[in-house]
């Protein structure tokens, strides 16, 4: 793993950004972003890209990359912008559009009042168009997480979350592939944190192809979820008295 640090100042939000061969998405990310002005905060997380994703990131200024040598998965890039991030806020999003960069400012002003917010594409206005299995799904997996973890998410596997200093500071994750959400979800219940959502529009993606298989997944999270629920998951963690 290679990391490139063209800052020497911690801003006081950072944005994790996984990115697995995204190119022609990655411009239209960064400007929007740019023009909500958290362009400095950027830390990419590049999965061993092979269409030229790195080479179009290192062009730009102020931005931090970290460069996975091979494909070690979605959640190990989780991890390790996390790891990288020493913001008292931190927001996750993916580069591909689908979720839109204008969100981030309502995340991070979210967090002024709860140290965990989710994006929820069922909150919007707008449904969002998705398959109707794939839809179904998502909301069987919020429901089950919501009832073993007594939560009230409603789109659990949201792409877009933000969190405060002391709920990452939390977390210890090791799942490498998409079911890093079940764990991440997990341990923030266990410790006592309540997940909070704010609406967040949707669109799939027009270019390229999407990284995660659902009903392979999908089985995975029941197994994971029932894991982490009865114990077998990391540790559990005292409450740090977070009831917002």
């Amino acid at each position: 793993m290679r990391d490139s640090s063209r800052t020497s100042e911690t801003p006081a939000v950072q944005i994790v950004v996984p990115v697995l061969n995204e190119k022609d998405s990655i411009d239209a990310f960064c400007a929007r972003v740019q023009r909500i002005g958290y362009a400095g905060a950027l830390i990419f997380v590049d999965n061993a890209s092979s269409d030229g994703t790195v080479e179009l990131l290192e062009r730009l200024p102020g931005i931090r990359i970290i460069r996975h040598n091979r494909n070690l998965g979605y959640g190990a890039s989780i991890r390790d912008g996390l790891a990288a991030a020493r913001a008292a806020k931190v927001v996750i999003i993916d580069a591909d559009l689908e979720y839109p960069p204008e969100v981030i400012p309502g995340l991070v002003a979210g967090l002024d009042r709860h140290a965990v917010i989710y994006g929820s594409r069922f909150l919007s206005s707008r449904p969002p168009e998705m398959p109707f299995l794939r839809r179904i799904g998502n909301r069987v997996v919020s429901r089950v997480f919501n009832l073993l973890f007594r939560q009230n998410t409603t789109d659990f596997y949201t792409g877009v979350k933000a969190l405060r200093r002391e709920a990452l500071d939390c977390l210890s994750l090791r799942r490498d592939g998409f079911e890093h959400v079940v764990e991440m979800g997990a341990q923030l219940a266990r410790a006592g944190f309540r997940i909070r959502e704010i609406p967040v529009s949707y669109e799939p993606r027009a270019r390229g192809t999407s990284k995660m298989r659902h009903l392979p997944e999908l089985f995975k999270y029941v197994w994971f979820v029932l894991c982490y629920r009865l114990g077998f998951g990391a540790p559990r963690r005292s409450s740090p008295g977070e009831a917002q």
